[in-house]
Formats: C-alpha cells, structure tokens, sequence
C-alpha cells in the first residue's frame, strides 16, 4: 500500500513538471490574428471593388473621397497627440505637421472636368451668340448632348442653387473660402442645399435652360470672388471649336 501511494505520488509530480508551461486557463488570445484576417479582408474587399469599374465601384470610390476630404478632422487629431504626448517630448515637428494638414488643400490645383465635351465658347470678350452683344465671358460653354451627367470638378459643399434668365438653373458649390464653381444652363439639378460633395460626384444634368440655342454646361471658377480661366485648372485637354 504505501508503495502504491508512493508511486501515484511521484506520478503526479512527474505530471506537474511535465505540463508547467501550459497556460493555467487552457485559453490563448488570439484576437491580434483576427483583427489582421478582418483588416485584410476589408482591404480586399474596397480593392477589389475600386478595379471593378462598376456602379458599386464608383460608389465605394466616392465615399473614401468624401470621408478623406470632409469627415477625417487631422486638426483634432493632431491637437488630441499634442495634448497627451509627455511634456518632455519635443513636438516642433508635429506642430509643424498640424499647421500643414489644418490647411486645406489648393481645390485649383486637382480640378476635373465637370463633363466632356468641346469648349463651343472660351474664357474672355466675346458676341454673345443669342444677344448678339459683346460681353465678358467669364466662363466657358462645354457642348454636351441633352440629360449628360455633370460631374463636380473637387470636393465642396453646395452653396447656392437659383436660377437666372442668362444661365437658367445654375448650381454653386463652394470648396474653400476663396474658391467656388458655378454649374449653369442646367437641366436637372441631383443635389441640395448645404449638400457635401465628392470629387466625380454626379451634381446634375445638361440642360438648355437660360439665354442658350443648343444643350451645353455653362461652367465657371471664382477665385476670392472673381471669375478666372477654368480651362487651364481642369485636368485634360478640350477640344474647341467656333462659337455658336
């Protein structure tokens, strides 16, 4: 008997020593694997959508853009770093950081065109071609067929929709306190009033509203409130022709 209790004793010893290293819970965390499984499969996903060229595409495209531009406060974060780094930590470049990114980016320097089609009248002095009067032309007419998508040429905010006999419908989207872009002679206008907007995002369509004899986008910048050459800020070249 008291070999018998001497040997389960010593067994249970050797069993002791034998599976010391396992975790007393019998648990492991593994919740860093699945958070890399998740953020590789979203990535996945929005990649595999942004190649796919379809409407779902352009979709998820559009939304990152407007996030990117408008929902994604680098000031507060910036500022939340700086107030909880230690006090010994030198933080020039990091305000230098903040002071770049508070300030928003040049809307003039990524412009797109807001729709294709030929310039049938540019920037500057021209005979209007329904009054028959000499006039500044602050903008540029864009021929387009009747119902074509607009398109907003940066990031903004709907500032102002109103209609004149001129321009007929004509929508306004501001994007920076210095810079607007005026979209005339629309025909249906998708957006509203104080509506945030995405670069590419569809605003409205070709119309032949206003003082016009043939469907085409009467297209405008204003920079600090005075029009200026569009044609020169959009990506792309345009084909031109005589005006109409």
């Amino acid at each position: 008997m008291a070999k018998n209790t001497w040997q389960n004793n010593r067994w249970g010893e050797q069993r002791g020593e034998e599976y010391s290293w396992q975790d007393n819970d019998g648990k492991h965390d593994y919740g860093w694997l699945k958070k890399i499984i998740v953020a590789a499969a979203i990535f996945t996903l929005v990649y595999c959508a942004h190649i796919s060229d379809t409407t779902v595409g352009k979709i998820v495209d559009d939304e990152i853009r407007y996030s990117l531009s408008f929902q994604t406060d680098f000031n507060y974060v910036m500022e939340q770093m700086i107030s909880h780094a230690p006090a010994n930590l030198d933080l020039s470049m990091l305000k230098k950081v903040q002071m770049a990114v508070s300030k928003p980016a040049d809307p003039l320097l990524y412009m797109t065109k807001p729709v294709s089609g030929k310039i049938i009248s540019p920037f500057g002095l021209r005979v209007n071609p329904v009054s028959k009067q000499e006039s500044m032309h602050e903008g540029i007419d864009i021929e387009a067929a009747l119902g074509t998508n607009i398109r907003a040429t940066a990031p903004g905010k709907v500032k102002t929709i109103t209609e004149s006999a001129q321009y007929g419908k004509t929508l306004i989207l501001e994007h920076s306190q210095d810079v607007d872009t005026v979209y005339g002679n629309l025909g249906e206008i998708l957006v509203g009033q104080d509506d945030l907007i995405s670069q590419g995002q569809v605003i409205a369509k070709v119309g032949k509203t206003g003082m016009v004899g043939s469907p085409l986008l009467y297209f405008e910048v204003r920079e600090k409130g005075k029009a200026i050459d569009p044609a020169p800020r959009l990506k792309g070249d345009f084909p031109t022709g005589e005006g109409k």
